[in-house]
Order: structure tokens, then C-alpha cells, then sequence
């Protein structure tokens, strides 16, 4: 005999492979029963009389349409959304039908000729006779009755479903009138409103069982499945659908949030006493079928899946399945430590998904709110029970999530665009930028100013899990209330590809190629070297991140450092260190927003570029996409991304300086100045790529909206880029960057600013001995900066090693390592070995086996005995056994590392007069 545990294994497996009609037959009958005496509306609705007066009138063609046509306007068949217009090339994503907002108002479709709909772009009418559905496809719906589809299709044989299309015009529209009804009826008990509502979902009940399954994704064909469909065969990712064009939205939340209200009307008994049926029970049963086929699909935790969890917990308050409201609650804890990072951020790394997944979680929260089990019960398989429930207080992540989007905006209060974000997503701006680290994310902001004058630079090292952009240390400028060097962000337009492509961001490429990503413990997740904000004349930032380019980069490190100057916004000082592969092109490029136009000159002439037709290499053929699927697979070709690039022209650099780069806006004293170090064989390049936001999701505007580039190339193997980036309103600040000769210093930097000032850049500085400004200098150390007026010092920065300069001592030696000992989660410790004494509010490092590194925020630093307790800022993330020497990650990515654990810093040393 099987084991109890082996026996439920097997039932499971068995259900696995039933229909899902009889899967939720065999549900329906093992559940419990809906509570007797259930008090309705469970969940009632708040609306004003001014607020029905407005959906009365919203709603005048449907309470003036005779109960027979209303009820005939249901359609029998399920409906498809994603048909596009072949008539035009406008819109996106087979987008040119869709509808939404207040139904008197929709454009594409409208009650009072419902067997017809236009593009809302070029306005043609279908069904038309210019694209005539000759084609039939014939299936066998779920009760075994035959449904016919027709279809037009194009010369290469994609199918145009317009019939299906309307009828999804036709589900949606009566769905939310249906919902509007109640809701009147709700405000003031307009018994003909219940009416018709009731009307709606008896309909929508009866034809319900008899909707066909189908994947219905844009620019895929369209597949409609022969009956009924098990739960072994439902697509991934929730793409096997019936009620909508996306699983996750299957609950008729709409049309179960009209039943709630209207069960107390009476209206429901009444159409049963005139139609000889159980029309509550058809309905309930309407909606248990909805609910089960959702929860059959396999549990996937992306950003849609509270979305609906919010729906089958309101669905098992009003129909009164508690295991409805333990289902969605108990997938709660995995999604949130699983999928989120310990920093509170969304494992996506866009902000527009954390956004959307932590609205979704505060609705589950909202939804299971109050609510109680019935008296006695428990649930079967968990053995818990549910009394007025509260579950907010139980997710702490939600509340780390909140503060993610607080942090992750720009000054005018966009989010930042960084993977795929909508540019045009955010919230209240801000008043003031403060510099910020998300460690474990892996993304840094050096930000200072307030109001007009914030200025913030975005370096991000997240690779992304799911709506990724190729884009490791890439840079985002924004100041004087402009993104000045912008990451395009998410769209679906046939730019789609673009805006993934490294090629689009503001970092460097190998050899042309397209940056890699991993997941899970192959993460291409950057190493935090250092990051140090105490000093707002100098914040300063540094990540390693080879592993966007394994097995050709030995070196991809990027230095930023944020510089204060009086009288402005400050100005950018970027290194960025390559090592490995035969060519580096070093990208950056202008403002997404408006178009700017660049131009170089150095030594104050204008260098003389010459056009050129393309940067593709000559054996690569780059095809425009035509939609949003197109283009991707084909960015893992070396230089690929390059056929985006128009309006081309280069100069080859023949001798060593700094060469300026402006990016020019039209009628404003806003603008980017760039000066790059050069060297002979380097090669400067301007153009411009896809801009992709002014066409404001239209394929067909797309060619109009550009943004501008200046690429500096350079041959291989090792590259150090350095470049001073100036946000300029009116005058520049900056009056000019040379070169300078320091001995022992692999380059040295003066920055001449306005107003007498004089800054001094070491890099790679061995055994530096001179003098600059009139004192003597020596310097050991990997980068310092010395900031000056006249001959009086004004500050210094100082990373790893000596700095002095006259009366200046500065010192900054590495701390550590020290093996890890153990961890508190609950305290948020380290407990390390050794004495260890970071300076509260600096950033340490914990290194797991050279798998991944850790960063943390130090609050304090005491003595254990002969070792040291370090409390963090941050949740550390992971379970520590001290015994094997492994580290669990308990939230994203995930991943076990095991060997020995060390913590270290790298200290910023600072100065200031």
C-alpha cells in the first residue's frame, strides 16, 4: 500500500492530467461549502450619488436597449485581443483596436454598432472587404460544441482574427457594464439596473463553459485548443487563457464584484423563477470553473501573480471558498524573500515592475483584510486557520519595497529608467537629491542639490531577472531639470531590441559585443569596490563587473566620482578601466527626451569629421525589426546593434589632449560638455541612435525621435577611459582639462574651474613625487583628488594609499580581510574576526568564497572579546553555517556558496579645509 504522503502524490498526478473541467468539478466537490447564510455584499462598494448619476449616463445605451438584444450581445465564443490592423503601421504590439476608460467615450468599438470596429490610427472599418475573412478555423470548445473562428491572412499566412476581436470588444465592455449596473443599484437600489446586471451574468454564466483555451501573445499566431484542456498542457508563464488574453487576469473579479452586490436585490431569484433554473448556482458555478482553471496553471511568482491573487481572494470572500483566500495567502512568503532582493528591490530591477509588484501586494494585503475562516475550519493541508486577518505586518519586505521607489527617482520625479522601466512612470518630485546605494540590488546614486538645481548620477551593476537590459556599469546624468545622458527604458514598439542592446547605454563595449546576463548563482551581478558619500565636495563610487564579458574581460571596472564646484551643479569624473578583447568603444549618449545635436572640438577648433554610411562590420546584415518579438536573438551578434546608428561621422585622434564633446539643446543655455582624454590611434565617432519616447508608443514615429552619440573608440587590450562631464547652464564651470605630468603617476588631470580654482586627478599613482601649485606632492595611491583655489585647499579624496601636498597628510589603507564568524539576522550582525573599526555609515564588504560579494552599511563596530560585532543597515540575506563554511541566500538571486567568507573594506579617506 502507498505511503499517505505517496497516495496524495499520486492523486495529485492524476489531476494533473485531468480537463480542467473535471478537475474543477472534482475541486468543487472536495471543497468546502459555501458558508450558509453568507451576509452579501461581502465586500460591498462605496458610490456616491453624484458618482451613479455620471455611470447612468455612461451607461444610457445599455438601460435603453431592450433585455433581449442585451442579453444576445454576449458572445458565445471567446474573444482575442491581440489582432492587429494591416491597413496601417501604426500603434504597437498588435495594439491598433484597443479600447479602455469610460464606455460612452471608446473610440475602436461602440454598442451601437457592435459588429464593428475601427483602427484608431488610420480609422478603417472591420469587418472589411479589403481584408475579407475567407479563412475558417473549426474547433471543438470544451462541451464538445463546434465553434468557427474566421480569420484574414496576409501573404506569409498570419492569421487576422477581427470577428474575435470585436467579441473581445464585446466580453469587455459588457463585463464592466455589468460591474457599473450593480454599482448603481448598490448607490441607490435601482431594481432595473440589478435587473440587467443580473441579466449579464446569468448570459455570461451559460456561455462561460463553452469558451475555447487559446495563446493569444502579439505577432504570435494565434492558437484556439480543441476542447478541454488539462492542467500538464497549460502554457508557462500563465499564456494558456479563456477569460482575457493572459491567465493572471481570468478571475471575473468584475463580474463577481456585481454579484456580490446585487444578491441582496432579489433579482437573481426572480430570473430563476422565469427561466426554470438555479441561476445563483449557474453563476457561483461560473465562477468556481474561472477561479480553478486559474489556479491550475503551475505558480510562476512574477510581477503578475499578485495581481491575482488579489482576485481569488476576494473571490473567496464572496463565494465563500476559504481555501481560495489559504491558496493566495500561502504563496505570499516565497514571493516575498524569493523574489525580492534583501534591500527591499524587486528582483526585475526596473522600477516600474517594483511598482506594480508592491501596488499589487498592498491589494492582497487589502483583499484578505478582516477576514475569518468559517466557524471550525482549518485547512486541510496546512492545519491553519484564519481569524481576522492582518498580514501586512507579517512582510516586512513590503515596507523595504516602499522605500525602493522612494529613492528611485530623479529629480523631476520620474523613475529612473534603468531596464524596463516606462520613462514616463514615477511620482511627486523631488526637493532635494541626497546620494543613495541599493547594495543589493547593485545600483548607486551620487546626487546633492535642491530644487532646480539637483543634480543625480545613476551607476548601475543589477543584471536584471526578467525584464532585463544589457547595460552593466552603465551611467545615467540627469541635471538643470533634464536627463542630459539618458537610458531609453522599456517599450513595445519594434525599437524593443534597441533599448535591451549595450550598444544603447552609456558604458563600453568589447569588441562590439553585446554584454551577457545570468541568473541564480551564474549572476552577472557587478562587485561593489567602495562607495563613500560623507563628503559633498566629492562622492565617489567604484564597481567591478567582468562578468558581462566572461572569458574576454580580465578588467571592467568603473570610478565615478561626483565633484562640488561653487555656482553650479558640480561636474562628473569617470574612469573607466578595460582589460581583455581587441577593441573598446566607449558610449555615451544624450538625452532620450530632445534631441540634441553634438559636436567635438579640440584645442579650441572644431575637429573636422567625416561622414560615414555605417558602423556594422562588413560581414554582419542588420534588418530593420518590424516588431516588438524581432531583433533580439540577433543582439548576441558581435556589433549587431550598431545597424540602429544613423547620421554618422569620425575623425581618427593622431596625438595625445583632451578632446571636448558638446551635446547642444535648441533654444536653452542647458546643455553636456564631455571632455575626453584622447591618444593617438583612438578614434572619436558621432551619430545618433533611436530615441524611441517621442514617438509616444507609435511604431510609425518612430524615425522621427533620435538621440544623440559620441562613441570613443580604442584599440585593445587594456583602456582607461577618463573623461570630465560638466552639466552646463550658461557658462560653463569648467574652463578646461590638460594633462599632467606627475612622475610615478600613470596619468594625472588638472581641471581648471571658474573663480581661480584648480583640481587635481591622480590615477594609478605607484611612488608619485613632484610638485603641483606650488608645493611639493607624493602620492601612493590608487586615485586621489585634490580640490583647490589659488594655492588654499579646499579638500581632497583619497582611495587606498598616501596622499601629501605641502601641509596635507592623508591616509587610506585597505581593512581587512577578516573571516566571518557568524551572523545575526534578527540583529543584524557580522560577527568578524579580528579587530575591525569601519567608520559608522561606510560601506563594507562581505566576500562569499569569491562567488559574490556583499555590501553593507556599517551603524557601529564594537569589540567581542578578540573579535569584532559589526551591526548593518541592512538584512545580511542569507543563513550562515559556521560549521561548513556556507552562506544560504534566503532572498534573490538565491544561491548557496560555500569556503571561506571575509569582510573588508576599502577606506575613502577625505579632507576638507
Amino acid at each position: 500500500m502507498a505511503s499517505g504522503r505517496l497516495a496524495r502524490a499520486l492523486v495529485w498526478e492524476e489531476r494533473w492530467m485531468m480537463p480542467i473541467a473535471e478537475l474543477a468539478t472534482l475541486l468543487l466537490l472536495a471543497a468546502p461549502m459555501p458558508q450558509p447564510g453568507i451576509r452579501h455584499p461581502v465586500l460591498p462598494v462605496q458610490v456616491s450619488a453624484q458618482a451613479a448619476a455620471a455611470l447612468r449616463e455612461e451607461l444610457a445605451p445599455v438601460l435603453g436597449m431592450d433585455e433581449e438584444r442585451l442579453v444576445a450581445l454576449v458572445p458565445v465564443q471567446s474573444g482575442l485581443y491581440f489582432v492587429g490592423c494591416p491597413n496601417c503601421n501604426e500603434g504597437r504590439q498588435e495594439g491598433q483596436f484597443d479600447d479602455s476608460g469610460n464606455l460612452s467615450q471608446r473610440k475602436c468599438w461602440r454598442i451601437e454598432r457592435p459588429d464593428e470596429m475601427r483602427c484608431r490610427y488610420c480609422q478603417h472599418v472591420y469587418p472589411s472587404e479589403r481584408y475579407p475573412m475567407t479563412g475558417r478555423l473549426e474547433v471543438k470548445n470544451p462541451r464538445g460544441e463546434i465553434h468557427t473562428y474566421p480569420y484574414w491572412a496576409d501573404q506569409k499566412g498570419y492569421r487576422y482574427y477581427f470577428a474575435a476581436r470585436i467579441d473581445y470588444h464585446k466580453i469587455r465592455y459588457l463585463e464592466s457594464a455589468a460591474n457599473k449596473l450593480a454599482r448603481i443599484y448598490a448607490a441607490t437600489g435601482d431594481r432595473t439596473c440589478a435587473r440587467r446586471a443580473a441579466l449579464l451574468l446569468h448570459r455570461f454564466a451559460e456561455v462561460f463553459p463553452g469558451y475555447c483555451y487559446h495563446f493569444d501573445f502579439p505577432f504570435r499566431q494565434k492558437e484556439i485548443y480543441e476542447g478541454d484542456v488539462a492542467p500538464k498542457d497549460l502554457l508557462g508563464n500563465f499564456r494558456t487563457a479563456r477569460w482575457t488574453w493572459w491567465a493572471y487576469m481570468d478571475v471575473p473579479w468584475p463580474l463577481i464584484q456585481a454579484y456580490d452586490q446585487l444578491v441582496p436585490s432579489g433579482e437573481l431569484e426572480r430570473l430563476s423563477r422565469e427561466t426554470g433554473k438555479d441561476v445563483a448556482g449557474e453563476i457561483r458555478r461560473f465562477f468556481t470553473l474561472a477561479v480553478d482553471g486559474v489556479l491550475a496553471n503551475r505558480e510562476d511568482y512574477c510581477n503578475m501573480s499578485p495581481v491575482m491573487w488579489a482576485d481569488v481572494i476576494r473571490a473567496g470572500r464572496v463565494l465563500g471558498r476559504p481555501d481560495y483566500v489559504h491558496t493566495a495567502v500561502g504563496r505570499l512568503d516565497r514571493l516575498t524573500t524569493e523574489y525580492f532582493f534583501s534591500d527591499g528591490s524587486w528582483h526585475e530591477g526596473a522600477p516600474s515592475y517594483h511598482q506594480q509588484v508592491a501596488g499589487a501586494l498592498r491589494n492582497v494585503f487589502v483583499a484578505a483584510q478582516g477576514y475569518s475562516d468559517p466557524p471550525g475550519y482549518t485547512h486541510p493541508e496546512t492545519g491553519r486557520r484564519f481569524d481576522n486577518l492582518d498580514i501586512e505586518a507579517s512582510f516586512p519586505t513590503v515596507k523595504a519595497a516602499q522605500r525602493f521607489l522612494e529613492l528611485m527617482r530623479l529629480p523631476n520625479g520620474r523613475f529612473v529608467p534603468v531596464h524596463d522601466t516606462w520613462w514616463n512612470n514615477g511620482g511627486r518630485a523631488l526637493e532635494e537629491s541626497k546620494p543613495f546605494l541599493l547594495p543589493a540590488l547593485g545600483h548607486a546614486c551620487l546626487g546633492q542639490g535642491q530644487d532646480d538645481e539637483q543634480l543625480q548620477a545613476h551607476l548601475t551593476w543589477s543584471p536584471g531577472h526578467g525584464h532585463l537590459h544589457y547595460d552593466g556599469l552603465s551611467l545615467i546624468l540627469f541635471a538643470h531639470g533634464k536627463e542630459l545622458l539618458s537610458d531609453l527604458g522599456y517599450t513595445h514598439t519594434r525599437q524593443h531590441a534597441a533599448t535591451l542592446a549595450t550598444a544603447m547605454h552609456n558604458t563600453v563595449l568589447i569588441e562590439g559585443r553585446n554584454q551577457v546576463a545570468g541568473r541564480g548563482a551564474r549572476s552577472t551581478f557587478g562587485r561593489l569596490r567602495y562607495f563613500d558619500a560623507h563628503d559633498p565636495g566629492c562622492q565617489i563610487v567604484s564597481v567591478d563587473n567582468p562578468e558581462v564579458y566572461p572569458d574576454l574581460a580580465k578588467r571592467y571596472r568603473r570610478t565615478l566620482a561626483l565633484v562640488g564646484a561653487e555656482g553650479s551643479s558640480g561636474y562628473l569624473l569617470d574612469v573607466f578601466e578595460v582589460e581583455g578583447g581587441e577593441r573598446h568603444d566607449y558610449f555615451l549618449h544624450g538625452s532620450a527626451d530632445e534631441e540634441q545635436q553634438a559636436r567635438a572640438e579640440m584645442d579650441g577648433q572644431a575637429l573636422s569629421l567625416a561622414p560615414v554610411e555605417s558602423l556594422l562590420p562588413p560581414e554582419v546584415q542588420f534588418t530593420p525589426a518590424r516588431h516588438e518579438q524581432e531583433g533580439v536573438r540577433e543582439l548576441a551578434t558581435p556589433g549587431y546593434a550598431y545597424g540602429y546608428f544613423g547620421g554618422l561621422s569620425r575623425v581618427p585622434l593622431s596625438r595625445t589632449g583632451i578632446c571636448q564633446v558638446s551635446y547642444l539643446l535648441p533654444e536653452t543655455p542647458i546643455r553636456l560638455q564631455a571632455h575626453f582624454a584622447v591618444s593617438p590611434g583612438d578614434e572619436l565617432v558621432l551619430g545618433h541612435g533611436p530615441a524611441v519616447r517621442g514617438a509616444r508608443e507609435n511604431d510609425a514615429k518612430l524615425a522621427e525621435c533620435r538621440r544623440a552619440f559620441a562613441l570613443l573608440r580604442r584599440p585593445g587590450p587594456r583602456s582607461r577611459f577618463v573623461s570630465v562631464i560638466e552639466p552646463v547652464k550658461g557658462t560653463p564651470v569648467v574652463a578646461g582639462v590638460r594633462r599632467v605630468e606627475i612622475p610615478g603617476a600613470s596619468e594625472a588631470f588638472e581641471i581648471e574651474l571658474a573663480g581661480g580654482r584648480r583640481d587635481l586627478l591622480l590615477l594609478d599613482a605607484r611612488s608619485a613625487r613632484g610638485t603641483w601649485n606650488g608645493r611639493p606632492l607624493a602620492a601612493t595611491a590608487e586615485w586621489a583628488l585634490i580640490r583647490t583655489r589659488g594655492n588654499a585647499l579646499l579638500g581632497a579624496t583619497l582611495v587606498q594609499g598616501q596622499l601629501s601636498w605641502g601641509d596635507l597628510k592623508l591616509e587610506s589603507e585597505p581593512r581587512g580581510p577578516h573571516r566571518l564568524l557568524a551572523v545575526d539576522r534578527a540583529g543584524r550582525s557580522l560577527l568578524v574576526e579580528g579587530r575591525f573599526h569601519p567608520e559608522a555609515g561606510s560601506v563594507i564588504t562581505l566576500d562569499h568564497a569569491g562567488k559574490r560579494i556583499s555590501p553593507y552599511t556599517v551603524v557601529s563596530a564594537t569589540e567581542a572579546g578578540a573579535n569584532t560585532r559589526v551591526v548593518v543597515a541592512e538584512e545580511p540575506g542569507f543563513e550562515w553555517n559556521a560549521g561548513n563554511q556556507t552562506a544560504t541566500f534566503l532572498f534573490a538571486p538565491g544561491g548557496k556558496f560555500q569556503g571561506e567568507h571575509v569582510v573588508g573594506q576599502i577606506p575613502v579617506a577625505r579632507a576638507t579645509r
